[in-house]
């Protein structure tokens, strides 16, 4: 393994420890809790309200009969319908990972400056904070990534259909804004604007060796929805390292 390369994971693993003693406070679990009971809230009634339905109405739309009288020919019927069925799934399957993926980041955001206080108060009380940024700023900024977000979903949707290549192929768009967003989040509240551009582009390898298994985690069944307070920790305790040391 290259030296920078084994680096960066001592130094990723060091993180992830930071961050998982933080985690286990009170004041973390509570932030951890406040998204999920959104998220549970607003997918209850979703569900609740239009779950079937939406499955009935988009198979009786886009069923196809072919009045195939010949009983040899009903498997191409057969085959048909399933694979309108499988389609209309993968498509509600996808809605449903966007739309959380969204709530989950919206809702982030919103934290992240708790988060960040935290760490920091706790870890690095010299460290100064130099992010000055507003809410009507940071909604700007988060509404020009959601867009680019949904312009690389529309440039890779036909590709989310083909077997085995379309559920790895959804994975990056979304890595992209959980990068992105968490990273800005973050980021904007340590450094001021220009630091944080020359950060990115000069710690670019350190930052992705992070936000690669906190995606991995956020895509674990239960995990997933623990992940964001714990990436926001995570990137908090990268960022102000970072910062402290050039300090």
């Amino acid at each position: 393994m290259p030296s920078n390369i084994q680096e960066q994971f001592t130094q990723t693993k060091h993180y992830f420890i930071l961050a998982k003693k933080d985690f286990f406070t009170p004041y973390l679990l509570s932030l951890t809790f406040l998204p999920l009971f959104f998220a549970f809230i607003f997918w209850s009634v979703i569900l609740y309200a239009f779950g079937s339905d939406w499955y009935a109405m988009l198979y009786h739309h886009l069923h196809w009969d072919l009045n195939l009288s010949i009983t040899w020919l009903m498997w191409i019927q057969s085959s048909l319908d399933y694979i309108i069925k499988a389609t209309i799934f993968v498509f509600l399957a996808f809605c449903f990972l966007v739309f959380s993926l969204l709530l989950t980041l919206i809702i982030c955001s919103f934290l992240a400056p708790f988060v960040v206080n935290f760490v920091r108060n706790k870890h690095y009380p010299n460290c100064t904070l130099e992010g000055n940024t507003n809410l009507i700023s940071s909604l700007l900024s988060l509404l020009g990534i959601y867009l680019l977000y949904l312009l690389f979903l529309v440039f890779l949707l036909p590709l989310y259909f083909v077997p085995f290549i379309g559920s790895f192929v959804i994975l990056l768009p979304n890595f992209w804004l959980f990068s992105k967003t968490l990273v800005a989040d973050v980021g904007e509240g340590i450094f001021e604007k220009n630091q944080l551009k020359q950060v990115k582009l000069e710690q670019k390898g350190k930052i992705r060796s992070v936000t690669l298994p906190l995606y991995g985690l956020s895509l674990i069944p239960i995990l997933g929805f623990f992940a964001p307070v714990f990436a926001l920790t995570t990137l908090a305790h990268l960022f102000l390292n970072l910062k402290d040391n050039k300090s």
